[in-house]
């Protein structure tokens, strides 16, 4: 590889770092945020998921067409919607000071933009990275940048434990966030494309057409339905969590912290661990055997009412969570070879509108009452489950 090479890889990977710190920080925080400070409900909490994951399905329908008539401009594309996607999600701690429901209208505009520039992203980089060296190297990115999500939650934790759960910690939490951003944005408008593509304006007529020859690909078809699928149950709870922490264990933020550093860590640990056997590893089996262990953890969390267990619990999910995240993303930007732009931005809006559909149906039957808010983490834990079964079954390899 050329020394060309190697400088934007690098680049590339410091840019992750800092995008990784402010991303963190900031999602894992938004709910209890939304909680303590502007007063939501489990109801208020399950549409502004709703609203967060549909917005990332609009900017994944958005993309491809857009990304084709500019693909000579991609890594451009790249660098202004991660660049508004990760300011965005900085502003959200300052929804306060605007009206109520201004979070939910900052968190769109960055999962919207997020999902434009994620896939320029995948675009620019899987060209950038040959399928040979790829799981070598995001698995070394992917140790960076856990490493980094490590920090950030360390230092949100200090925050909270000086300041207490305050607005102000909040503030002083968000304004580190919005710093780190700037950073990240700084480094990514360093970044080149290596690789020319020629720019092709793309219809609606063959933007749909395109979507059924990649679901007609049978291999494909079956990892469509086993990931997304998968995505609906993993988010039957996904506005739940820390609600229940706060409002059913009495946690705080100093939980919602202290879980997410344990995970973290352990993702990291997962990273390192996979890095180190990258050459052993295969796609399929990995997919699958995360699969069975992440599938148990919506009963181990409600089984977990101390924060002592639920620290256990997170690295236990994060370890699970490890190797799925690595192998899905080598099988989306490497399945289809060059048609990966459109399995990309069909797995975004299935996936997200999926996972809207999810988080806004376990909402509104969490809002009955504690037994019907447990029954959704029950049924997401039974319908992970059942999609392992297909998934040994019909999972293609790569």
């Amino acid at each position: 590889m050329s020394s060309e090479w190697y400088r934007y890889v690098d680049i590339w990977a410091k840019h992750s770092i800092f995008y990784s710190f402010t991303f963190t920080l900031t999602s894992t925080l938004y709910q209890a945020y939304a909680i303590r400070v502007l007063g939501f409900d489990v109801s208020d909490l399950g549409n502004t998921v709703f609203i967060s994951l549909a917005a990332i399905a609009l900017g994944n329908f958005v993309a491809v067409p857009l990304l084709y008539r500019y693909r000579r401009k991609r890594v451009n594309i790249w660098k202004i919607f991660t660049t508004i996607n990760i300011i965005s999600w900085a502003l959200i701690g300052f929804s306060d000071l605007l009206p109520r429901y201004t979070l939910p209208i900052f968190l769109a505009i960055a999962q919207f933009a997020g999902a434009i520039g994620g896939l320029a992203y995948s675009d620019t980089i899987a060209d950038l990275i040959p399928k040979e060296k790829s799981i070598a190297v995001f698995s070394r990115v992917n140790v960076y940048t856990v490493t980094a999500s490590l920090l950030s939650l360390i230092t949100t934790l200090a925050i909270f434990t000086s300041l207490g759960s305050t607005l102000n910690s909040y503030r002083v939490c968000y304004t580190v966030s919005l710093i780190s951003a700037l950073v990240s944005s700084i480094l990514l408008w360093m970044m080149k494309d290596l690789t020319t593509k020629p720019n092709q304006v793309i219809s609606l007529k063959t933007l749909f057409n395109t979507y059924e020859d990649v679901t007609q690909d049978g291999k494909c078809r079956d990892y469509i339905i086993s990931i997304v699928s998968f995505t609906f149950y993993v988010n039957l709870p996904g506005a739940l969590w820390n609600y229940y922490i706060i409002k059913v264990f009495n946690g705080n933020e100093l939980w919602i912290s202290i879980k997410a550093i344990a995970s973290t860590f352990a993702v990291a640990l997962g990273n390192y661990v996979l890095n180190n056997v990258s050459h052993k590893l295969n796609p399929k089996k990995t997919i699958e055997y995360s699969a069975v262990f992440i599938s148990l953890v919506p009963i181990l969390f409600i089984l977990s009412p101390t924060l002592e267990r639920q620290v256990l619990m997170e690295i236990y999910s994060g370890l699970s969570w490890a190797g799925f995240n690595l192998m899905t993303n080598i099988y989306n930007l490497y399945l289809v070879g060059e048609n990966r732009i459109y399995l990309v931005s069909m797995l975004g809006i299935l996936n997200n509108l999926g996972a809207s559909i999810a988080s806004r149906v376990g909402s509104a039957i969490a809002s009955l009452g504690l037994i019907a808010m447990q029954s959704v983490f029950v049924v997401s834990w039974l319908g992970r489950l059942a999609v392992y079964f297909y998934m040994k079954k019909r999972l293609p390899s790569i």
